[in-house]
């Protein structure tokens, strides 16, 4: 587990991110019929990665979390920016750091979770467990994709 100052540190980054992209207990629009008066608009992008979660999970845990990654890469590649380098090590560990983030506002926006109780979801053991299959299902499929090229 990451030390008590890591987790500041990535609570602080995600709660900066959500209020960038402003989703603090947002719903797909299908699902929620009255949002109200909307804030800043959610990016397109992360807008249209947690449609397409939202289907996927429908499926089930696996697949939301394997769109989750395969969205992300291209997202990543798209908003080099995302990435909060300063606070890793590397651009792996950064990259790892802003899929949880958006794990977190994603089950935010799925199912107005608080904050608190999308962590608890996050930190799971079961769900610990299925995101490192999930990761390695991932990383097999792009070196499959890479021994074909």
């Amino acid at each position: 587990m990451a030390s008590l100052n890591k987790q500041q540190k990535r609570a602080k980054r995600a709660k900066i991110k959500a209020k960038q992209i402003n989703i603090h207990g947002r719903k797909p629009a299908a699902l929620d019929d009255d949002l109200g008066e909307p804030g800043e608009p959610i990016p397109e992008y992360t807008l249209a990665m947690f449609s397409k979660m939202h289907d996927a999970e429908a499926v089930g845990r696996n697949d939301m979390l394997q769109v989750l990654l395969s969205e992300l890469a291209v997202i990543i590649s798209d908003h080099p920016d995302l990435l909060d380098m300063e606070n890793a090590d590397n651009e792996a560990m950064a990259a790892t750091h802003l899929a949880a983030d958006m794990l977190l506002d994603y089950r935010m926006w799925a199912d107005g979770m608080d904050r608190e109780t999308a962590q608890a979801w996050l930190t799971e053991p079961q769900f610990i467990t299925d995101f490192g299959h999930a990761l390695d299902q991932y990383r097999q499929a792009l070196d499959a994709q890479e021994e074909k090229s």
